[in-house]
């Protein structure tokens, strides 16, 4: 069965959220998009201001992707497949699910990679984080949560770009050291394919960020807390080692991952590598795409941490491949005897 893309649209207090998502469903091949709002608040104006030629708008309130409310997600995104599959006028796509400003991504990516009634019929097609470039700064210096939503994101678009180039510059290089592999565009500047682009990119690498995340870059007062940075292989990973590697980042790292996402080069599978991806302890069962993408075949794994280098990640690594090599030198005396 042919799961739903959907593509987690975040940013803080009044960044121009809607205003894309009205931008996206403004265009004819955006028409089948079912929209799931997350508000603040006991009454619901998002849901009111979203732009939609059928029912396929929920709205949940209180703001908060904590459990309980992961637990209404869960029914709305149920609700609408079921709808879509009884009534064709109610069919759709693709899914857009705008969180709240003051939301927190994390446990709605988890959702989406491991709830498996969710992660049976949808996948999620990337996070995109809306950063308001005028106050962008000053957001970014006064509350966690915004570098924490840029930090997660798979694109950052930039909004309201009314400000002199040398501060769009600062501003841009801030949310590219916070994180490295997210691309950056400024709203104004997206069009059609780029704007759908934007919503619903490519899973993966793209081909320069771990370019980008070996850069060093200066960093401003929250966002010492996080580190982006991507770990690049040249020989192939066994299979095993790779399940190790998993387990031990999700054991270890748990809250601390705030997103893992690369392609790696498997030693059993040279012409087929896997698509990684994950979120704090709950990282998605690996996929295999049928071909490389490009001609570079280096494992690439970019990691977004809180509280958490480099340092202990790759310790993690070595450790994995110490424990696949002697369990394969156990297996072969085994075999010998």
């Amino acid at each position: 069965m042919q799961r739903i893309p959907v593509s987690l649209i975040t940013g803080f207090l009044g960044s121009g959220k809607t205003s894309l998502v009205n931008r996206l469903l403004g265009l004819p091949e955006a028409a089948a998009t079912a929209v799931v709002v997350n508000e603040f608040g006991e009454i619901g104006l998002d849901q009111e201001l979203i732009i939609s030629s059928d029912d396929n708008v929920v709205l949940l309130a209180n703001g908060c992707f904590c459990c309980a409310m992961k637990g209404d997600l869960v029914t709305a995104l149920d609700k609408l497949y079921r709808g879509g599959q009884r009534d064709q006028t109610r069919s759709f796509k693709r899914v857009v699910i705008e969180t709240s400003g003051l939301a927190d991504a994390s446990p709605v990516i988890q959702l989406l990679l491991s709830e498996p009634s969710i992660s049976s019929r949808y996948r999620l097609e990337g996070v995109l984080t809306v950063v308001d470039a005028v106050n962008g700064e000053a957001t970014l210096d006064a509350h966690v949560e915004s570098v924490k939503q840029v930090a997660v994101a798979d694109s950052v678009i930039l909004s309201m770009t009314d400000l002199p180039e040398s501060a769009a510059a600062q501003l841009k290089q801030r949310i590219r050291a916070i994180n490295p592999a997210a691309a950056v565009a400024e709203a104004s500047g997206l069009k059609h394919d780029a704007l759908l682009d934007a919503f619903f990119p490519q899973r993966g690498l793209r081909d320069d960020a771990y370019g980008e995340a070996a850069r060093p870059f200066r960093q401003h007062g929250h966002d010492q807390r996080f580190s982006s940075f991507c770990y690049v292989r040249e020989d192939a990973i066994s299979e095993f080692a790779l399940k190790l590697l998993l387990e031990a980042i999700g054991e270890n790292l748990g809250p601390q991952l705030l997103r893992i996402k690369g392609i790696v080069n498997v030693l059993e599978y040279p012409d087929r590598p896997a698509v990684i991806h994950g979120a704090q302890k709950l990282l998605h069962e690996v996929e295999w795409l049928n071909a490389w993408p490009s001609e570079d075949r280096r494992s690439r794994i970019v990691f977004i941490t809180l509280d958490a280098g480099r340092e202990l990640v790759e310790e993690l690594i070595a450790l994995a491949d110490r424990l696949a090599a002697n369990t394969a030198r156990a297996r072969l005396r085994v075999g010998r005897a």
